[in-house]
């Protein structure tokens, strides 16, 4: 097999998005691989150069240390691991992303790929446990377990003839070891329209019902799609949601590690008032399955999150921040079709929910302020509205 050039691997590199570390940290795992960041700096300038650099290794063949050199004399200074660290994961990555694309290439010659460990003291043994596995080039199993699997990762897939792939022996599902995806990783090589083009000739030559699997197919793209929609709706983040995300992240993610980022992203823009976007996209009526699954995804979200941080107080009173309010009548049933945060500020109209307990969450307890977060989906009962002290209060009831 011809060595992967460098423009190959550099046409991957250069297309990924440069984010703050902060910004790449709270992307879904799948939109993660579209971008690139590097710790420990805080400016996109400052990262910038230091991803410029290895792009510049890549196409030049350069070593570490005229890697290093590049850097340094930005005034950059960063540990030589971690540097180092930096150097092989973009370039790894990047050259395992121009593999994937030759070989997609010449998959007509060479249908089978093999999964090929550096057998020594240094290898992971989840890894080692990978060695030699050869399966076709279209089977799923590459769409989670295609290399690098994580930071420094030296393992690397060869392609086969299907000679070749006869020869060394094709891996049975049922051998297959049980070595789970790198979730904290996710870098295959697939986006969405290369999966496509996967998923329709399994389709055509299963003999499964076609039916059911289109139906699959459909799923599979709409969760593509609201991943994308989702990231669009969140405001830009500045030093402050930053500071905000990271002490978030801190006191949830010990008490759940199954938290997802987006999860905070969205709570944080609510307790900023920053909902503005995502708040309009829930109040519109469904308009296809990608914006179910995303609407799907938010409810879970603010459920996990309120698993870990749920109020306790039986009454919570805010400013309403709904403009659908100064339309509910007493004895009217309502339903939050967005979270609304419930926080003492200046404003006429004010809400005030009984039998509230359990059913927020509480920002105190997430070091994110003062007061409660309602998730989205509760009903309640209208029990009154009044005038106090010249601000309308709607007395709420959760049913």
């Amino acid at each position: 097999m011809q060595p992967v050039t460098f423009l190959e691997a550099l046409q991957y590199a250069r297309q990924r998005k440069i984010v703050l570390p902060d910004d790449f940290y709270s992307l879904d795992l799948k939109t993660r691989q579209m971008a690139t960041t590097v710790s420990f700096l805080s400016s996109l300038e400052q990262i910038e150069t230091v991803i410029k650099a290895v792009n510049k290794a890549i196409a030049e063949g350069s070593t570490f240390r005229d890697f290093q050199k590049l850097v340094e004399k930005e005034g950059i200074e960063l540990p030589k691991h971690y540097l180092d660290n930096v150097f092989r994961t973009n370039i790894q990555n990047a050259y395992g992303h121009g593999r994937w694309i030759q070989q997609n290439r010449n998959k007509a010659k060479r249908p089978y790929l093999m999964y090929s460990a550096i057998n020594d003291s240094r290898v992971r043994p989840s890894h080692l446990a990978l060695d030699k596995i050869v399966l076709p080039f279209e089977h799923p199993f590459w769409l989670t377990h295609y290399p690098p699997l994580g930071f420094r990762c030296r393992c690397t897939v060869i392609a086969l003839t299907e000679k070749q792939a006869l020869k060394y022996g094709i891996t049975p599902d049922d051998k297959l070891p049980d070595v789970a995806e790198a979730l904290d990783w996710s870098s295959h090589p697939l986006q969405f329209g290369e999966l496509e083009s996967l998923v329709d000739k399994k389709i055509a030559d299963s003999s499964l019902d076609k039916e059911f699997l289109l139906e699959q197919k459909q799923v599979i793209q709409a969760e593509w799609t609201a991943s994308k929609k989702l990231t669009s709706l969140f405001a830009p983040m500045d030093d402050k949601t930053r500071d905000l995300f990271n002490t978030i992240a801190d006191t949830v993610i010990p008490l759940d590690p199954q938290i997802r980022p987006t999860a905070i992203r969205t709570f944080i823009d609510y307790v900023q008032g920053n909902d503005t976007a995502l708040t309009s996209y829930l109040n519109a009526s469904v308009a296809s399955l990608a914006d179910d699954v995303l609407k799907r995804w938010l409810s879970t979200d603010m459920a996990a999150i309120q698993a870990v941080a749920s109020n306790t107080a039986s009454t919570v009173v805010g400013t309403a921040t709904i403009q659908q309010v100064a339309a509910y009548q007493a004895g009217q049933t309502v339903q939050f079709n967005a979270p609304l945060l419930m926080a003492e500020s200046a404003g006429d109209i004010v809400i005030k929910i009984e039998n509230a307990k359990g059913l927020g969450i509480d920002l105190d307890m997430l070091n994110a302020g003062n007061g409660v977060l309602m998730p989205m989906g509760l009903s309640f009962e209208v029990v009154s509205i009044e005038t106090v002290e010249g601000r309308v209060v709607y007395t709420l009831r959760a049913i």
